[in-house]
C-alpha cells in the first residue's frame, strides 16, 4: 500500500515538474483515459475521431470501400494473396499516419504503448486469438535494426501476451517468436517502388531459420503499416512454403 502511494505521489510530482507536451504541436496535454494516445497528442491534435479501420473492406486484404458490403476486391479476385486475411486498427491517414512517422522514423517511442494498446484491441475485433500459435512481428535486416536501434514492429506486439491475460484472465494461447523467421536480405525503401519492383526488391528477403518451429502452425504476422502488401506477402510466403498451416496479417494502419 505504501509503495503504491509513494509511486503515485512520484508520478504527480514528475507530471508537475515535467509536464507532458503533445508530439503534434507541443502543447501541455491533458490526458484523457478513454484514449491511449492522450499520452502523446492534445485533444486538438487528436482531432473529433480516429481513422477507424471498419467495414466495408476486403475480407482477404482489407482494402477499404466507400459504401456497400463486404467484398474481394479487383486484386484479389485476379491474384489472391498467400495470408488468408489482412486486418489493421486504422486507415493510413491523418493523425495515424503522422505518430507513425514519428514513432518509425523520429524515435518517438512514447508511441509504442498506446499504439500497441490500439493493436490488441484489433486483435481482439477482427480474428479469433485462440486460434492462433504463433505471433511473429516482421522482422528488420540486422542492417537496418543497428541503424533504427529498434524494430517498431516488435515494439507493437512485446505486450500481446500481458494484454491478453489481462483481458481473458488467463495465459495466451500462442507465443510471440522472433527466431522463426529472419530477414536474410538488406532491402531498399519499398517507397516509390511499383507492384514489379517491390516484388523484385523481396525475392529471397525472409528465410525460416527453424522450420520445424513453424511446420503446421497457424501465424499471425504483425508489421505496423500495410500498402500494397508486398513485404508481408513476400513474409507469408516464406512461412507457408516452410510449412505454416495459415498466415493472416494484422498491422496498425492499412493505406
Amino acid at each position: 500500500m505504501i509503495k503504491k502511494l509513494v509511486k503515485a505521489m512520484g508520478l504527480r510530482f514528475c507530471a508537475l515538474v515535467f509536464p507532458d507536451k503533445c508530439l503534434g504541436c507541443g502543447k501541455y496535454i491533458k490526458k484523457n483515459t478513454d484514449n491511449p494516445l492522450s499520452v502523446c497528442f492534445c485533444h486538438g491534435c487528436l482531432g473529433q475521431t480516429l481513422p477507424v479501420f471498419d467495414h466495408p473492406f476486403c475480407p482477404a486484404c482489407g482494402r477499404g470501400f466507400e459504401s456497400g458490403p463486404d467484398h474481394l476486391c479487383e486484386a484479389c479476385l485476379k491474384t489472391p494473396m498467400v495470408m488468408e486475411r489482412v486486418r489493421a486498427a486504422f486507415i493510413y491517414k491523418d493523425l495515424i499516419q503522422k505518430a507513425l512517422g514519428l514513432f518509425k522514423y523520429q524515435s518517438k517511442l512514447s508511441l509504442a504503448r498506446p499504439l500497441e494498446r490500439h493493436l490488441f484491441q484489433a486483435f481482439a475485433t477482427h480474428f479469433d486469438m485462440n486460434r492462433f500459435h504463433l505471433v511473429l512481428p516482421i522482422p528488420l535486416h540486422i542492417s537496418k535494426a543497428r541503424k533504427r536501434g529498434f524494430n517498431q514492429s516488435y515494439l507493437l506486439v512485446r505486450n500481446f501476451s500481458r494484454l491478453y491475460k489481462d483481458a481473458c484472465g488467463r495465459p495466451a494461447p500462442w507465443r510471440i517468436d522472433i527466431r522463426c523467421l529472419a530477414r536474410v536480405r538488406a532491402t531498399v525503401s519499398q517507397t516509390g517502388l511499383d507492384h514489379t519492383a517491390r516484388k523484385k526488391n523481396l525475392a529471397r528477403a525472409f528465410a525460416c531459420p527453424e522450420p520445424g518451429l513453424i511446420k503446421g502452425k497457424n501465424i499471425l504476422l504483425v508489421d505496423d503499416v500495410f500498402t500494397t502488401g508486398s513485404t508481408c506477402n513476400a513474409a507469408a510466403q516464406t512461412l507457408v512454403d516452410a510449412g505454416a498451416a495459415s498466415v493472416s496479417v494484422l498491422v496498425l494502419a492499412r493505406a
